[in-house]
């Protein structure tokens, strides 16, 4: 999630499927029955663009500008003279990111990645080939991270993160013939996470149970990676969805994973996305925030939910 909701964002199918992703490719560090717990799923293969990810309406006019100042001092830098401030040092990241990212979905698309676009100096962030969102994830574990200082900065990543969502969703419509919504995709991964979860009580052996949270932790995974996309992409979710109760419920549950894939009987602490990190998706699911003017049950159940989560 940037922290724990975007930390380790994206990735197998639901149900089941996803078992499979627990091999080496992109395996965590725990090891059972000779098995390895993957943390960090790759996206589902039905959902990764053939060609990469091109944005052709970069929002350019609204980038924010570095100072002649800011360039002096990473001059220096560069030639370690001088010091600079821990801030000086994230706004640096900030604008690495954003042309990093801007370079990413550019029109100029080749397979390499560094030749895709023109980048007149070396980025601390990498241009990578975007195939689907979560390729990006670093942009968006960044996100709510940002601190109020960097308001300009975080509204054009956002602005940004905006656009190729958006410009996502109508390529999938393409290949689907269909329209494409996270808030459906987020909404049948929680389900189905929450349908093999029910049923964990019942395995006994070892190997299966590992196969199982392997499988629910890969449909939360994407659950909430999906919902955190809905919202980004600013769809219009429905009145009574619910997806921030499952959200919660699916960050909750993945935080009682312990590294090895056994199940915990409480969350870890480290693993929990902090009060502010769930904040950040509550401002930004305008039916949750409607709903909760006028709900007092409704607001009832979401204090509950947050009050879960480690304050800052």
């Amino acid at each position: 999630m940037m922290s724990v909701a975007a930390s380790s964002m994206l990735g197998g199918n639901r149900g089941m499927g996803g078992m499979g992703d627990a091999g080496h490719g992109g395996a965590g560090r725990g090891v059972v029955t000779g098995k390895y717990f993957n943390f960090k799923p790759l996206p589902p293969p039905a959902d990764i663009l053939g060609n990469p990810l091109v944005v052709s309406n970069l929002p350019t006019h609204k980038l924010p500008k570095e100072t002649f100042g800011s360039r002096v001092k990473r001059f220096l830098a560069r030639m370690n003279l001088g010091s600079q401030s821990a801030e000086t040092r994230l706004r640096w990241k900030l604008y690495d990111t954003i042309q990093a990212t801007m370079a990413s979905l550019s029109p100029a698309v080749t397979l390499v990645a560094e030749k895709r676009a023109p980048v007149k100096k070396k980025l601390s962030v990498p241009v990578v080939v975007v195939r689907h969102p979560y390729h990006l994830r670093h942009v968006f574990e960044m996100l709510p991270n940002i601190p109020d200082g960097f308001a300009a900065e975080r509204r054009f990543i956002e602005l940004l993160m905006t656009r190729a969502l958006k410009r996502y969703g109508e390529q999938m419509a393409l290949i689907k013939g269909s329209a494409f919504s996270f808030e459906n995709e987020a909404r049948e991964y929680f389900f189905a996470g929450f349908k093999l979860e029910k049923q964990i009580k019942k395995v006994n052996s070892p190997d299966e149970k590992f196969a199982a949270l392997q499988a629910i932790y890969t449909n939360y995974f994407h659950g909430r990676n999906y919902y955190y996309f809905a919202l980004l992409r600013r769809e219009r979710l429905a009145p009574d969805n619910k997806l921030f109760m499952l959200f919660a419920r699916a960050v909750y549950f993945m935080a009682r994973i312990d590294w090895n894939g056994e199940l915990l009987e409480k969350p870890n602490p480290r693993a929990l996305p902090s009060r502010n990190d769930m904040l950040f998706f509550v401002e930004r699911d305008k039916s949750v925030v409607t709903r909760y003017r006028t709900d007092q049950d409704f607001q009832r159940q979401v204090k509950a939910a947050l009050e879960a989560f480690p304050a800052s």
